[in-house]
């Protein structure tokens, strides 16, 4: 896969997207110091998400996960 990537002021995260139809496909950090990286969910085969375990993440802003 080709991508493109581009960060927000050159800053934190390099966020990937396709060469061809431009949907962004993931992003990383730029810093090894964080572990945590995203990517696009809608993009995976669906069975492989409804395999997926579904984590999710409080709104207070707190990192903790219900």
């Amino acid at each position: 896969m080709l991508t493109d990537t581009y960060a927000w002021n050159g800053e934190n995260v390099d966020f990937h997207r396709c060469k061809i139809c431009g949907c962004l496909t993931h992003w990383y950090p730029r810093s090894r110091k964080r572990n945590r990286m995203g990517i696009n969910a809608r993009l995976l085969d669906p069975q492989s998400l409804a395999a997926a375990e579904i984590r999710y993440k409080d709104s207070a802003g707190t990192g903790l996960f219900r």
